[in-house]
């Protein structure tokens, strides 16, 4: 299977080569020997090799590729009668260029060339290792292909490639619109750190690594419009995070870290589990998704985020588990949380929260869901409270979102005396903390028929102020009696009047079930200030959400109907209220229906 893959790979590395060589010869310089050796003259070109010792070292191939006009390709044919180190890297030829193998013309290293002269060696990963790393100089469409425990740097230049290489780590300083990794078999990459420095336009996809970085070393250059991911399932990168253990015992690592950068987007990447997805992926790994230093302008989009609770080691072993999916501080502002799940592994269970799902500290212009198809984030499964807002924080809001089964509060504004729980209203809301401890509704009453839900109730605020009020549906109140919030319903806008009342009779087009219970929150529409979950009311009086044609009965001219949507993906088939019509919705459907209602 390893070979195919790296068939794969040399077959669009050719591809990639002509496209970049265009009319200009280029050759393959094949390396023989892994010493580091330099005893060929002339120009050093490539037509003065081999030098007086017939063989071809790794430094004379990058000098003799700087030397020659267009892109060569290093290839490896080393005999394992040379193969040093077997006790640190069996299986695999340790290539010597002390310093670095450093190139600064567009070059392809591609280490699968050995495995095609050798054979597979070293099942677990590529057969070159490149003792000292390798280093790409202002390079413009170079490639570095299949090699093992090699650290790469790519400084300036752009349009480079670091593909099907296997524990590795990578760094792209002040460079632009490079490709880690890709959405072939074998090209991504298996590694740890993957640094992007001041650089832009890098795209990453494919890869499963420890950690990526988003950060500047000096100077006012952010790192702008990188991508981790993207929104096909081939382009996902699996970052497993990491970290290390203080003194006392304490974790402190991630996954992400969004430190100097503008325009960042991370799509439909899973962070923070086993690249299986099964459990947590690194007991030091306290953050999924961390923000600090100046950051402006990120979208996390359709990612699935868990397994983000680190241990405690001695002296400390025993305390309490912490982790935090995302945590955000710094700087800058404009950031963007829509489609993600929150808790769950690979077979969609929620099995692997966090203490809290998002941290929303510091910043201005925080969005955390939406009521457009597929904006909302379901986060489940969490130790503490879905999403928290510390007291210096305000203006996040939070729409549309599937918000269930967690130990805490759905949402948790904070007190500035840090007091957590439910935060009681209070007359004309004038009290600060986190999102200005903005009042939610008071539920008075729900009931359901078999097309809609009707909910009334007041809301008491600033006077003449906008709001908008969103409904939610759950089996259950949460223990605190405020419940949380797992199936969106429908929004409306109300004004306060001057005393800051506002009273509201609701209708919205989905049945909540008889029996469940409705929640709301209320979000000020001049500031994005959204507030905690209401008191939950039950659903009384409202008819069967089975009965599909609302007459009063449930028969098979229900099911009939129900079915004819469906296959045709009409928006009424949406039983669940998620935006999207899928089996999820038939199932609920069919339950519901062969329950009787």
């Amino acid at each position: 299977m390893k070979t195919r893959t790296r068939d794969v790979i040399r077959a669009l590395s050719a591809a990639w080569h002509l496209l970049l060589v265009g009319a200009a010869h280029a050759q393959t310089i094949t390396v023989t020997t892994a010493q580091d050796v330099v005893d060929f003259g002339g120009a050093q070109t490539v037509a003065e090799l081999p030098g007086p010792d017939g063989k071809v070292s790794m430094s004379e191939a990058a000098t003799a590729s700087d030397n020659t006009s267009g892109v060569q390709t290093i290839a490896f044919h080393v005999p394992q009668s040379e193969w040093e180190y077997q006790w640190l890297y069996p299986g695999r030829a340790v290539i010597f260029a002390f310093g670095g193998v450093r190139t600064f013309q567009p070059v392809i290293i591609d280490g699968t060339t050995q495995t095609a002269f050798t054979g597979d060696t070293n099942p677990d990963g590529a057969e070159v290792v490149l003792w000292s790393g390798a280093y790409f100089i202002d390079n413009v469409g170079g490639a570095i292909i299949g090699l093992d425990h090699t650290q790469f740097q790519i400084t300036g230049g752009s349009g480079n490639r670091v593909q099907g290489n296997i524990a590795c780590g990578i760094e792209i300083y002040d460079s632009s619109s490079n490709l880690v990794g890709g959405t072939n078999p074998g090209e991504g990459n298996i590694g740890h750190t993957l640094q992007i420095i001041q650089s832009h336009n890098n795209v990453i996809v494919g890869n499963t690594l420890d950690r990526v970085r988003f950060v500047r070393w000096s100077g006012t250059v952010l790192s702008t419009n990188n991508r981790l991911g993207g929104p096909t399932l081939a382009e996902r990168n699996r970052i497993v995070g990491t970290g290390t253990w203080n003194s006392q015992g304490s974790a402190g690592g991630f996954a992400i870290e969004v430190f100097d950068s503008t325009g960042t987007v991370i799509e439909n990447n899973q962070i923070g589990t086993s690249p299986d997805g099964m459990s947590v992926g690194h007991l030091a790994c306290l953050t999924g998704i961390y923000f600090n230093g100046e950051h402006h302008n990120t979208i996390i989009r359709k990612n699935t985020i868990a397994g983000i609770l680190s241990e405690q080691r001695p002296p400390h072993a025993g305390w309490f588990r912490q982790g935090y999916a995302i945590s955000i501080g710094g700087t800058g502002g404009g950031i963007t949380i829509t489609g993600n799940k929150f808790g769950f592994n690979a077979n969609g269970e929620p099995l692997l929260g966090s203490t809290y799902a998002i941290v929303a500290s510091g910043v201005p212009n925080i969005v955390i869901g939406g009521t457009g198809p597929g904006e909302g984030n379901e986060i489940a499964g969490q130790l503490g409270s879905a999403i928290v807002v510390p007291p210096t924080s305000s203006g996040v809001r939070i729409s549309g979102n599937s918000i269930h089964g967690n130990a805490g509060l759905g949402i948790d504004l904070i007190t500035t005396g840090f007091v957590y729980g439910v935060t009681p209203n209070d007359a004309l809301d004038p009290d600060s903390g986190g999102n200005e401890l903005q009042n939610y509704p008071m539920l008075t009453s729900a009931t359901s028929n078999a097309t809609s839900t009707t909910v009334e109730g007041t809301l008491n605020g600033l006077a003449s102020r906008a709001f908008t009020i969103e409904f939610f549906a759950s089996p259950d109140c949460d223990p605190s009696g405020h419940g949380e919030g797992q199936i969106y319903l429908g929004a409306m806008r109300v004004t306060t009047g001057d005393t800051g009342n506002a009273a509201f009779n609701a209708t919205v087009p989905l049945a909540a079930p008889t029996g469940w219970v409705i929640t709301a929150t209320a979000t000020q529409s001049s500031t994005g200030s959204t507030s905690e979950f209401s008191a939950c009311v039950p659903v009384a009086g409202g008819g069967c959400p089975a009965d599909y044609n609302g007459d009063g009965f449930v028969t098979g001219d229900d099911f009939d109907g129900y079915v004819g949507a469906f296959e045709t993906g009409n928006a009424a088939a949406d039983y669940n209220g998620d935006g999207f019509v899928t089996g999820d919705d038939f199932d609920a459907f069919v339950a519901a229906y062969e329950s009787g209602c």
